[in-house]
């Protein structure tokens, strides 16, 4: 006879969550999902989101720079005493040749969407610990798994941010702290704008967002260790 488990879903009413790069397509999608299952969101980024609601604020941030980031949490912890909820967002797309690809281009890459993981997550992660309990997930993406042509800086920072998740996952599940990386393939949003990749078929944010919160969803015991979602 099957026995019921006692662990629940994770109840997000009026957790404080921190998204990144939340002006604009999964980002800005997950802030939203997030809201409709009752979180109090922060959202970090450059562009002020389409949002109006209670429990959302701005906090316009430059993720490339450490100190932008520094003040931005000093302001959260101002207001929550913990963030049980990181979605590591930002992603920043510069492509091309090698050697067309300047070295201010390349550290901007590695700034937004590697460093600027490691600088959040730095901040939630010792109050995390006191708790014992939080989700951090990381949105990475297919070519941190396969790299392609152009996309040397953009590829290097999608591995690292991978590589940075997986060891992280194994630092802090045993401090009862969940850490998750998708990796979506083609979305429709503004990242294509600038990139000379256009795919044939592509998913909706809203999508991916939906999978986001799932995954932080699930039972406390139960650890998303590595997502891949590619269109159909």
């Amino acid at each position: 006879m099957a026995t019921q488990s006692t662990h629940l879903h994770v109840n997000l009413q009026k957790r404080p969550a921190v998204v990144t790069g939340s002006s604009s397509g999964i980002g800005l999608q997950t802030v939203n999902a997030l809201l409709e299952k009752g979180a109090l969101v922060y959202g970090l980024s450059r562009r002020e989101p389409p949002v109006e609601h209670e429990r959302f604020r701005w906090l316009k941030t430059d993720l490339s720079l450490p100190a932008e980031i520094a003040g931005s949490f000093k302001t959260i912890k101002e207001r929550e005493t913990y963030v049980p909820l990181l979605v590591n967002n930002a992603g920043l797309g510069v492509f091309g040749d090698v050697d067309a690809i300047t070295p201010e281009a390349w550290a901007e890459v590695i700034a937004v969407n590697l460093t600027a993981a490691y600088l959040c997550t730095r901040e939630v992660v010792p109050q995390m610990k006191l708790h014992r309990t939080g989700t951090i997930v990381n949105v990475s993406s297919i070519a941190g798994k396969r790299g392609f042509k152009g996309g040397s800086a953009y590829c290097a920072s999608k591995f690292g941010l991978n590589g940075f998740s997986e060891a992280l996952m194994e630092e802090l599940r045993e401090f009862g702290i969940r850490v998750c990386v998708v990796n979506p393939g083609s979305t429709d949003t503004e990242f294509f704008d600038r990139s000379a990749v256009q795919p044939a078929k592509r998913m909706d944010p809203e999508d991916i967002a939906r999978i986001i919160v799932s995954a932080i969803e699930l039972p406390d015991n139960v650890l998303p260790d590595q997502i891949v979602v590619r269109p159909l």
